[in-house]
């Protein structure tokens, strides 16, 4: 018996590490044809192998996703290997973590850039050719609404937050859902329990990168979420319900 994504086609942007290579290596057990990419090399390769591991099919390359210009001829070598798109996830993201008088213009052109200008365009360039029951996916952030001190990066977040709300609207007639899972405390880099982080409600521990692939693969899905579109699903432990707390400055 297949699965809800079975031959499904998912693009995952961001994939060589953390949250982004645990979602494509999910899609891809889960039976779907997973089309992904990243800056680092190194990283897609071994995503790649990882894949082909399992038995999975894919298609990894290497790409900034700041150059638009070459978006066009990376969704057309995806088309003619799997077909068209029906599942994006949007998970590419990056923080310079600094405040905002130490913040250069280039600084900011790198964050917004990569955060917002770069998943507009390659949003745009999908849904023009995604059909009914399509799904598009943001990984946002717990800090487009609680202010990390990292402006550009905050900033970034909050629009892609606003952009689901539109892209929501504006795709609901074709019958695409356009939803965003938004982290909290993440920890990437354990094997086994996640880090303490005495500031989350729920247990007192970060997250792990599975917490974020199980609430992709329901947002994903036509069927379990076939009437959910313009959300932004905390995965925070309950750390984005408000709360009085200091800030350190």
């Amino acid at each position: 018996m297949g699965t809800s994504f079975e031959d499904k086609v998912v693009l995952v942007s961001g994939a060589g590490k953390g949250i982004g290579r645990q979602i494509a290596l999910a899609f891809a057990k889960e039976g779907a044809k997973v089309a992904l990419f990243a800056r680092d090399n190194k990283k897609v390769e071994e995503v790649e192998k990882e894949i082909k591991r399992i038995g999975g099919a894919v298609l990894a390359s290497t790409l900034d996703i700041t150059k638009i210009n070459q978006i066009d001829d990376y969704l057309q070598s995806v088309e003619s290997k799997f077909g068209k798109i029906d599942i994006l996830i949007n998970n590419v993201g990056i923080g310079v973590v600094k405040k905002f008088f130490n913040t250069t213009a280039a600084d900011f052109d790198l964050v917004l850039s990569t955060n917002l200008k770069g998943p507009f365009f390659l949003t745009q360039k999908v849904a023009r050719e995604m059909g009914e029951g399509s799904s598009i996916i943001f990984i946002t952030s717990i800090h487009a609404e609680h202010p990390s001190l990292d402006p550009t990066y905050d900033a970034s977040k909050a629009a892609i937050n606003s952009l689901v709300a539109n892209l929501a609207l504006e795709l609901a007639p074709k019958k695409i859902r356009v939803n965003a899972i938004s982290p909290g405390h993440i920890d990437v880099e354990t094997k086994k329990e996640p880090r303490q982080q005495s500031d989350v409600p729920l247990g007192k521990k970060a997250g792990l990168p599975q917490d974020v692939v199980n609430a992709c693969l329901f947002l994903a899905d036509n069927e379990k979420a076939r009437y959910i579109t313009g959300v932004v699903l905390p995965v925070t432990g309950g750390l984005h319900i408000p709360i009085a707390k200091d800030i350190k400055f």
